[in-house]
């Protein structure tokens, strides 16, 4: 996966490195700067969200020829081979199952931060009086963060959804 940024668009809000600050940077420029393309697969699915939140649709993200071993896919591939013999449905439903979601309730939300201090790449406090989840699903190398976060929050706000 490749990723560029129009600067011509690009307004420097912010929002693609509060998601992934692993893949975009506002430290030595007013737009956006990608830090690394190709995408690295452990923050690709974060890259498409960037993309899909940027108020000025300023992110490109264009799959390369690799894309069909991203990790997502090589993670179905194993479940399919070993669930071969199984309905294809039930093969779906595990899959769906292994994604962890978070929810903030915003009535309860206080927006203290906490979360957004533990994971960053998950909640912001940027566009909203409350906190917002940016990723959805939470990719797994951030489940413990947003684990650490739910158990943190003074007001029990966040709920996580396998």
């Amino acid at each position: 996966m490749e990723v560029s940024v129009d600067k011509d668009l690009c307004i420097g809000c912010g929002v693609c490195e509060g998601i992934t600050p692993e893949l975009f940077s506002l430290e030595n420029a007013p737009t956006a700067e990608v830090l690394s393309s190709p995408v690295p697969e452990e923050v690709q699915e974060a890259a498409q969200q960037a993309a899909a939140d940027c108020p000025e649709d300023a992110i490109q993200v264009e799959e390369s020829e690799a894309h069909d071993l991203a990790p997502e896919n090589a993670e179905r591939d194993i479940i399919v081979d070993e669930f071969a013999d199984e309905d294809r449905e039930d093969i779906d439903q595990i899959f769906k199952e292994k994604k962890m979601k978070a929810i903030v309730d915003k009535d309860l939300c206080i927006a203290c931060g906490i979360c957004e201090g533990i994971a960053p790449e998950v909640f912001s406090l940027q566009r909203e009086p409350y906190a917002e989840v940016l990723l959805d699903p939470i990719p797994a190398e951030l489940e413990d963060a947003v684990e650490e976060s739910k158990e943190e929050c003074p007001e029990g706000a966040i709920t996580i959804e396998a």
